[in-house]
């Protein structure tokens, strides 16, 4: 019998630095799956790259639950929970993502 490996599609949400020297990736259900450092990022102070990352992660997080937002709007759920951010509230936290 043949076996073949199913195509497994992963949604994935980004958010990157301004100089494009961190990027962090998070999976559809919020999780880090990835952060990616160019060597510019090197030269910033532990503390200072941490709290970076931190924020970047945050950003990514908020928009996969973005999406879970919408995803259950389109579908007409009732009653989506405000624990779930909106697009004003995803756009005001990228704003502060100044770096």
């Amino acid at each position: 019998m043949l076996e073949s490996a199913q195509e497994t599609t992963v949604e994935v949400f980004e958010a990157t630095s301004c100089d494009e020297t961190i990027i962090v990736s998070v999976d559809r259900n919020g999780a880090s799956v990835g952060v990616q450092l160019e060597p510019k990022a090197m030269d910033l102070a532990d503390a200072e790259l941490a709290s970076q990352i931190i924020r970047l992660n945050t950003l990514a997080y908020l928009r996969s639950q973005l999406a879970l937002r919408l995803e259950m709007e389109g579908n007409h759920v009732e009653n989506v929970g405000s624990f779930l951010p909106t697009e004003d509230q995803v756009a005001a936290f990228a704003t502060t993502i100044d770096f």
